[in-house]
């Protein structure tokens, strides 16, 4: 066993199993278990939108990258739209929080300008923008946040364009 396997037990009732692997195959195997045992997590599985943070991490190689707990967009900006390029940091502060990598899932409108490398006005802007279509919102603290309806567009309709466009 590696350093970066890990080893899972769960007993539910009569049944018992226990998993060690590597991290994203431990995880994938124990989200079969329960899908299939639990018919209602299945059923709670196709009513909500979730992400499997594995699959997103391989979505977004070489696309973003953190490093010392600041978030880095790998991706060509000259070729990406100023909303790809906001939807892609905020997915990747997204990812890096939930990774435990980055201290939170938000990015300050200041934050998503050095990332975007545009003017105050341009950045507000395209931020008004996603917020009226559903896909960003604004926190508490005027910090900014990926929606799940905005997760759930930009992995499905943006996300291949932008790899298709960065691969060329």
């Amino acid at each position: 066993m590696s350093s970066e396997d890990i080893t899972v037990h769960i007993k539910y009732g009569p049944h018992e199993h226990t998993y060690k692997g590597p991290v994203k195959e431990v995880w994938r195997a124990v989200n079969r278990f329960f899908s299939e045992l639990i018919p209602i997590f299945e059923l709670a599985r196709k009513a909500a939108f979730t992400t499997d943070l594995g699959e997103l991490v391989d979505k977004l190689e070489g696309l973003i990258s953190i490093h010392e707990d600041r978030l880095v967009i790998m991706a060509d900006r000259r070729v990406l739209s100023d909303k790809d390029m906001i939807m892609l940091a905020l997915t990747g502060a997204y990812v890096g929080y939930r990774l435990g990598s980055l201290p939170k899932e938000t990015l300050s409108s200041a934050e998503l300008r050095r990332l975007l490398e545009k003017s105050a006005k341009i950045t507000s802007t395209r931020l008004s923008e996603l917020r009226r279509d559903g896909w960003v919102e604004k926190t508490g603290t005027s910090e900014y946040r990926i929606t799940p309806l905005g997760m759930m567009r930009f992995l499905e309709k943006r996300l291949p364009r932008i790899k298709a466009r960065s691969a060329s």
